[in-house]
């Protein structure tokens, strides 16, 4: 055999280990990633449930912004509460079509990166709505009052009232804010306060970030 043509040869056997190295990787790689995929599913299920749960409250609040159309005391709040809600179903279809986006056969890195692209935004979204809560206590205190019990309540609690809290729910926002950037990461992760925060996120999600950390460790091990 001539020189030229063990080296072809050579170099076939090369090629051929390869793109077996490689096949064997990405099995490795689809395998392990099996309970990440099961975490997504569970998350999407999450939003899916959010998704519902938001779509009742815009219809509900649409139809008593409609029947008191005229009654701007009225349709003020149900407006503001509208919108709110109309903003949490666009991010859940968002979050939902970022999720499908996530092409499993992409490195591992690839995917981590992505996962923990939507953590953060689940993160940012829970602290907005704790955040807003206060302020949004008024107008869902009038809506509610009127559209379950038919009550005004700017005859029944009076409007100094429901000034005061307005303006408690405007002055806890900043507040919150000072609290959240001074202490966010002083949070032991065995605390009650993480915990929550953890629920509120979707433990799922942190399941399958934990998962494809232990397949980057096994993969610098490697």
């Amino acid at each position: 055999m001539e020189f030229e043509d063990f080296k072809q040869l050579w170099n076939e056997y090369d090629r051929k280990l390869e793109a077996s190295l490689r096949l064997n990787t990405l099995l490795l790689q689809q395998a392990n990633l099996g309970p990440v995929k099961g975490s997504m599913r569970t998350v999407v299920r999450g939003l899916v449930v959010e998704l519902i749960a938001n779509m009742i409250a815009v219809l509900l609040i649409g139809s008593f912004a409609a029947d008191h159309a005229a009654e701007t005391r009225f349709l003020i709040p149900s407006v503001v509460l509208g919108i709110y809600a109309i903003l949490l179903v666009a991010e859940s279809i968002r979050q939902m079509v970022a999720i499908h986006g996530i092409d499993y056969d992409e490195t591992v890195v690839a995917i981590a990166k992505k996962l923990e692209r939507l953590r953060i935004k689940r993160i940012t979204i829970v602290k907005w709505t704790l955040l807003t809560a206060p302020l949004l206590w008024v107008p869902l205190l009038v809506v509610g009052l009127r559209g379950l019990f038919g009550i005004d309540a700017y005859d029944a609690l009076g409007a100094g009232y429901l000034t005061a809290n307005l303006a408690l729910g405007m002055a806890v926002i900043p507040l919150g804010l000072l609290v959240s950037r001074r202490y966010a990461d002083r949070f032991d992760p065995s605390s009650l306060v993480r915990s929550l925060m953890d629920d509120a996120t979707g433990r799922s999600l942190l399941a399958a970030l934990d998962s494809l950390s232990t397949i980057l460790r096994f993969e610098n091990e490697g």
